[in-house]
């Protein structure tokens, strides 16, 4: 359904309004190919939600409905790439290559669509929250059993205790690596969310 001015008033995707009405976002991602076909699609359906957010925003019907839309430009705080294999600290060989890619499309195809719509911040103001060029907040690897102890004692990653952990000798010291690594990883991406954010 299309109102006079043309704008469709039924059946916009949630997921637009909700991107286009909130004041930052995230883009969550893995180290593989089909990441980087979504950061090729970002890098084209959202400077179109943009201009359609601005348009929103003047709208007399949108403005005097009882929730009206909001007068904000969404902003990319980074990215989060997630569920990889680590080998000595760092993604294994195979993951780190579509980590490179990801961070590579992020920085070439990505930012240069959001900047002339000002969904970005500025680099001085990446920089001092401590996010690099190419703008990844955070990689989490694969935890593999801990997510699964986590979900099953309803507790975060990070506060799983010794008796939650169920192991023993060089597996348990091996596991509590793993979680305080985490602690520390999403100790992290909080302080430069806040920072960012602030």
């Amino acid at each position: 359904d299309r109102d006079v001015t043309g704008v469709q008033t039924c059946a916009l995707p949630i997921y637009q309004n909700l991107l286009m009405t909130s004041h930052y976002f995230i883009v969550p991602t893995s180290p593989d190919y089909f990441s980087v076909m979504a950061i090729d699609s970002l890098a084209s359906f959202l400077p179109t939600w943009g201009k359609w957010a601005r348009r929103a925003q003047t709208m007399p019907l949108l403005q005097d409905a009882s929730y009206p839309f909001p007068q904000v430009v969404p902003r990319l705080l980074g990215t989060i790439i997630q569920k990889y294999r680590p080998r000595s600290g760092a993604p294994a060989a195979a993951f780190q290559k579509w980590v490179n890619e990801v961070n590579d499309a992020v920085e070439e195809r990505l930012v240069s669509a959001l900047q002339p719509l000002n969904m970005m911040l500025s680099r001085p103001t990446y920089k001092a929250a401590g996010v690099t060029g190419n703008l990844c907040l955070a990689q989490i690897a694969e935890f593999n059993s801990l997510i699964a102890l986590s979900q099953q004692h309803q507790t975060p990653v990070f506060a799983l205790s010794p008796g939650q952990l169920h192991q023993q000798g060089v597996v348990l010291e091996q596991t509590r690596k793993s979680r305080d690594e985490f602690r520390k990883v999403i100790s992290s991406l909080a302080d430069k969310v806040i920072a960012l954010a602030s």
